[in-house]
């Protein structure tokens, strides 16, 4: 009778806990689409006060551009030397890249008949000694 009864509550406490852990399961999942949706919203928020706050930027921009006329020249000639910096850069990488190609290309020539004219001489010396060797 006792075992019948530890049985029972063995199988009402599995039961309570599968309850438990279900329940703890559907509050995870509802947080974790609550959170989802929390982050969403804020990241719908931060794009749309950036819209926002672009298109007023812009408004007071062409304000300050019609009432000095110099912020537009000014702004136009930092955009073409800014334009003429990149491209310069552009260019000299593309010259120091070309040149690096070239210098790797000679030097590896130059390693390779120096490796050539020691290989030579040391088969002609190991040869005189050989010779000179089968002479004594």
């Amino acid at each position: 009778m006792l075992a019948y009864a530890g049985l029972g509550l063995a199988a009402e406490t599995n039961e309570k806990i599968k309850e438990t852990f279900e329940t703890l399961v559907e509050k995870g999942k509802k947080a974790d689409a609550e959170g989802k949706n929390l982050v969403g919203d804020f990241f719908k928020t931060v794009d749309s006060t950036k819209e926002d706050f672009e298109t007023e930027f812009n408004k007071n921009k062409e304000k300050l551009e019609e009432k000095f006329p110099i912020i537009k020249e000014l702004e136009e000639k930092i955009n073409k030397t800014k334009e003429e910096v990149t491209s310069k850069i552009n260019d000299t990488k593309a010259d120091l890249t070309e040149k690096a190609k070239s210098a790797k290309t000679e030097l590896t020539d130059k390693v390779k008949e120096t490796k050539e004219d020691i290989t030579k001489k040391v088969e002609n010396l190991t040869k005189s000694n050989k010779e000179a060797n089968v002479a004594e």
